[in-house]
């Protein structure tokens, strides 16, 4: 039976578009593919994630990395909190669920500065009963220890908990920690599967 529904933030709750941001940025842009792959798919945004860099040292590394983009680079690190607003359908989901007496909780991979923008612009932050950001324990989804922090911090039982995630590696992770879990693809799939799941 579940009693607790635990949230990935980034595209379930927040919106995380980085080519269609960069997009929006450069729009005459010849090599926004290449773009996006060396600044959001790099190994320094996966460090981000983990907390071992700041995004300072972000910035430095990829610049010396990619001069020919070193202009794009820094604007691209200027303004793309702007990127991470609420996917209202999902979010609306929460005060119900709340209501209905499942514990909340997230897991997300996150960096420091991006999640402290988040959590104080958005008041809906306040429901969740707990939450595991990657940059505070250095670590990350879909990686074991991930899932175990949130089910030992907060004395979850996982097989009581479903976990939602957009990333298919994610939902495999919380699976072989043993709880139940949703692949999002949409606000309507998902507001499907919960009716059936809950």
């Amino acid at each position: 039976m579940i009693k607790n529904v635990v949230f990935d933030l980034g595209q379930v709750l927040i919106n995380f578009q980085p080519e269609a941001y960069l997009q929006g940025l450069f729009p005459e842009h010849p090599q926004i593919d290449v773009l996006q792959k060396a600044v959001f798919g790099s190994p320094e945004w996966l460090m981000l994630d983990r907390g071992v860099i700041d995004q300072r040292e972000a910035e430095i590394r990829l610049a010396n990395q990619h001069p020919q983009f070193k202009q794009e680079i820094k604007a691209a690190f200027a303004d793309w909190f702007n990127m991470l607003t609420p996917i209202e359908e999902n979010v609306a989901l929460l005060p119900d669920l709340k209501e209905r007496g499942y514990g909340l909780y997230v897991i997300s991979n996150f960096h420091a500065e991006a999640f402290a923008y988040i959590k104080e612009r958005y008041a809906w932050f306040k429901v969740f009963d707990g939450m595991v950001i990657s940059y505070e324990h250095q670590v990350l989804k879909p990686e074991p220890r991930i899932y175990s922090l949130l089910l030992e911090s907060f004395q979850l039982v996982a097989a009581e908990c479903l976990f939602i995630d957009d990333g298919p590696a994610n939902v495999e992770g919380a699976r072989r920690a043993g709880m139940e879990a949703i692949l999002c693809h949409s606000p309507d799939q998902l507001h499907r599967d919960l009716k059936r799941k809950l």
